[in-house]
């Protein structure tokens, strides 16, 4: 074999060898790219499993009647409490009836009366138990009146009062977890000049209603003081944003703010002993949201610099209109001893 041709030989040697050595190191890239993608998949997956939010599954179950209520008003009561739990946007909420009309689909599903194909149908096992029972009674719900005048002028101040007793109890063991009282005002005044009588129709319902409106509200409070401790959730520097909706605050409503600690287990009962800490101060709602709702400090000695809400913990608990009165009434009575002491 002469060189020419030996040389000529190499040479396709040499072009085969470069052609082959990239297809060989793309197949073994895809064969590894095969093999390490499925757990790249699997572990997003499973990412995106566990850092699903899960929301409380809570049964509004039968409220008793024990006050002067009418069927119509009662029943206004309970709805408002239903409704006051939804706007928290923090539970599921399933009612009683609801559950025993699919509680009985499943059944007429499984005995074959009906068509188990059906995609609408209930699947037998499939209903979530509740986690927390809501029920209650209506204590009280009535209008105290208050008559005065002189020289001719009448005055009327009627206080409207709604007060609820709230169980909650374990949806899983049927333990009895709180059983307190929501307690609600409302206040219309009205005045009038002798011969005259001024129209109360409006401030009557508007005092209803904002009973009603401060009774449910506490209800649904007491829900998440179990569930979901109502807490700021971002420290700004004027005010504070808190993590409840424009269905549960509205401007004006008033919180206290405590800088909380987990108390942990109870080791004699194994029983939660909730959160408690330092006052920080009170705040009033400026700016409620779908979502979450500003506030800003009433106190003159709060200083959001100091406050960290990544390294504490910041709950919020609601200031019923009947403290803040009692307050304010202790705070003027406290001004006219002092003035009254100056002489």
């Amino acid at each position: 074999m002469d060189i020419k041709t030996l040389m000529k030989l190499s040479l396709m040697g040499l072009l085969a060898l470069s052609f082959a050595t990239p297809m060989a190191y793309a197949k073994d890239e895809d064969d590894d790219v095969a093999e390490v993608a499925p757990k790249k998949k699997n572990a997003k997956k499973s990412k995106k499993k566990e850092s699903a939010p899960t929301r409380m599954f809570v049964t509004i179950e039968k409220f008793d009647n024990k006050s002067s209520a009418s069927s119509s008003e009662f029943e206004t009561l309970r709805s408002r409490v239903q409704q006051c739990i939804v706007g928290s946007r923090k539970f599921e909420v399933v009612e009683l009836e609801q559950l025993k009309t699919a509680m009985s689909s499943q059944k007429l599903v499984a005995s074959g009366i009906t068509n188990g194909d059906d995609t609408d149908a209930p699947e037998m096992g499939k209903i979530k138990a509740a986690s927390y029972i809501v029920y209650g009674t209506v204590l009280h719900f009535g209008m105290d009146q208050m008559q005065g005048g002189a020289e001719g002028v009448n005055s009327a101040k009627n206080t409207m009062k709604v007060e609820l007793q709230i169980k909650i109890t374990n949806g899983e063991t049927g333990k009895i977890l709180t059983q307190k009282s929501a307690i609600g005002y409302g206040v219309n005044q009205t005045i009038g000049i002798e011969g005259f009588k001024a129209s109360s129709r409006d401030g009557m319902h508007d005092a209803m209603r904002d009973a009603i409106d401060e009774a449910c509200h506490m209800a649904a409070d007491l829900l998440r003081d179990v569930a979901y401790p109502a807490k700021v959730v971002r420290v700004g520097k004027r005010d504070v944003t808190i993590n409840l909706t424009n269905e549960e605050v509205q401007e004006g409503d008033v919180f206290d703010v405590v800088d909380a600690e987990d108390l942990g287990m109870d080791d004699a009962t194994g029983a939660w002993l909730g959160f408690d800490g330092d006052d920080v101060g009170r705040f009033v709602i400026t700016r409620p949201g779908p979502q979450t709702s500003k506030a800003k400090p009433l106190d003159d000695d709060v200083d959001l610099d100091e406050m960290d809400s990544d390294e504490h913990m910041y709950i919020v608990r609601r200031v019923s209109k009947a403290t803040l009165k009692k307050e304010a009434k202790k705070a003027s009575q406290k001004r006219k001893a002092a003035f009254e002491n100056r002489f």
